[in-house]
């Protein structure tokens, strides 16, 4: 029965994968880039999705459809107590679906994690070690964005490091392999700490290693400094969904960036890499970010730029969102879309 199950999830993703495929182009390189001006007005052309509380959850408090108002602090609890939640079986009703999909704006759906699922890592015991050399031994892997084949990170890098990396404190969010922790690292980041769920032990001096349990719980004890910056590939698109053992949410990823807000300091920039196309959820496997769910994330940041995008939102008949074709946002902290008056700074 499971190597049944198996099969059926693995062609339901194969035809899903082909649907996308077919309707990109064969050959990126004749695609004209798709700018940050361009991005913005499909997503605001009128009409546009006007944000409603049932949208965002209720860790946010909608203010107007560019202002949302959130509590650090509650939405730190809410990563400890999600995390006890982390086992809870998957049970999907129409209403969490409904949530899911902001109404069926958003193509797709919500399907439940197999139970032997292989990379579900929350609460697995890992014994991953980085250590100094791994670090130190640059290997380009940034100029590829890890396996994605995508130049975004290296540009974004490129374009922006002397400015925000070099000679900064930074994060990372969620990672497997520290190929973006190198890179940063070799451009002159000064410190770099990564938050996953899997339990990493880095022997570099200029790299540390964090639960996102412990990282809220020094955010509330006031002992964790806020970064000048934060990097995030292939990872918020994941959140929520239970894929990787995380509790299911709706609002997971809405969250995840409210929080690294609050992780920044005034004015901080965080690099976002998700994959970018008419609104999409596939299932437990990802999410493809289109004008309803990217305007549920942008009225918390001052967008600054958006690295080698070629995927146009407003076009549904074609360019429909590859899910390896993954721009980078740059995107600057906006200080008055949260209140947070204990945080140290």
């Amino acid at each position: 029965m499971r190597r049944l199950i198996l099969v059926f999830l693995l062609l339901q993703r194969a035809l899903s994968w082909k649907r996308y495929s077919d309707a990109f182009p064969n050959d990126a390189q004749d695609m004209q880039p798709v700018t940050l001006n361009q991005t913005l007005e499909a997503i605001y052309r009128e009409p546009h999705l006007s944000i409603k509380p049932e949208y965002v959850g209720p860790n946010f408090k909608v203010i107007s459809d560019k202002e949302l108002h959130f509590k650090c602090e509650n939405l730190m609890r809410e990563v400890i107590e999600s995390d006890k939640r982390a086992k809870s079986p998957c049970i999907i009703t129409p209403e969490l679906q409904k949530k899911f999909t902001l109404d069926g704006l958003i193509e797709g759906g919500l399907d439940c994690t197999p139970k032997d699922y292989e990379q579900i890592q929350n609460g697995v015991s890992g014994n991953w070690t980085w250590n100094y050399n791994l670090i130190e031994d640059y290997d380009g892997a940034i100029e590829n964005c890890g396996s994605y084949g995508n130049s975004a990170c290296i540009e974004a890098c490129d374009r922006y490091g002397p400015e925000f990396i070099k000679d900064k404190v930074g994060m990372v969010l969620g990672t497997q392999h520290p190929w973006l922790e190198k890179g940063l690292i070799h451009f002159g980041a000064k410190h770099i700490t990564t938050i996953e769920y899997m339990k990493i032990i880095s022997e570099h001096p200029k790299l540390s290693t964090m639960h996102p349990v412990e990282m809220a719980k020094k955010f509330l004890d006031k002992t964790l400094p806020p970064v000048d910056f934060i990097f995030t590939y292939s990872s918020l698109e994941h959140d929520g969904l239970g894929r990787y053992g995380d509790p299911i949410n709706p609002y997971a990823d809405l969250e995840s960036m409210a929080r690294a807000h609050c992780l920044l300091k005034p004015n901080g920039v965080f690099f976002l890499g998700i994959p970018l196309g008419p609104d999409h959820l596939a299932g437990f496997d990802h999410r493809i970010y289109g004008k309803h769910r990217l305007s549920l994330i942008l009225p918390l940041w001052e967008p600054i730029d958006l690295v080698n995008a070629y995927l146009n939102l407003s076009d549904t008949k074609s360019h429909v969102g590859l899910y390896q074709h993954q721009p980078v946002l740059v995107l600057k902290k906006k200080s008055k879309h949260h209140h947070n008056s204990n945080r140290r700074r």
